[in-house]
């Protein structure tokens, strides 16, 4: 597991009040690695880009930059329309995990396959719950 963090986002950390060092920082990441493990890893698979034509790659820097969307499908799933119209449970929720494992979890998505490591707060966690 490769580990880069910037100067900018190691200061925005700071600002938001987030991990404040970059030990801190190196922590959740670890713990989101060890959550993602857990939780994530048997559809998204440990490379993220998912099992062959069943899950999605995590490999979206897109994706991985958009903390309302991450936020969101950790907690509520994510469904999608079927060929007839109706809707299909394409991720379960996982809001049995708690703030800091879902930051975690984000941290270590993001850090892996994104551009670098996005920090939500656990604040931003119980806002959407």
């Amino acid at each position: 597991m490769s580990f880069r963090i910037s100067i900018g986002v190691l200061l925005a950390a700071i600002s938001l009040g987030a991990a404040a060092t970059e030990q801190e920082t190196r922590n959740l990441v670890a713990l989101g690695a060890l959550s993602f493990a857990d939780n994530c890893i048997k559809c998204h698979q440990v490379d993220g880009y998912g099992e062959e034509a069943l899950y999605p790659s995590l490999r979206d820097p897109e994706l991985l930059a958009n903390k309302p969307l991450l936020i969101s499908t950790i907690l509520h799933g994510r469904t999608g329309k079927q060929t007839d119209g109706s809707e299909e449970r394409l991720m379960p929720s996982l809001d049995f995990l708690t703030n800091r494992e879902i930051t975690a979890i984000i941290a270590f998505i993001s850090n892996s396959w994104g551009d670098g490591v996005l920090l939500v707060t656990e604040d931003d966690i119980n806002k959407a719950r």
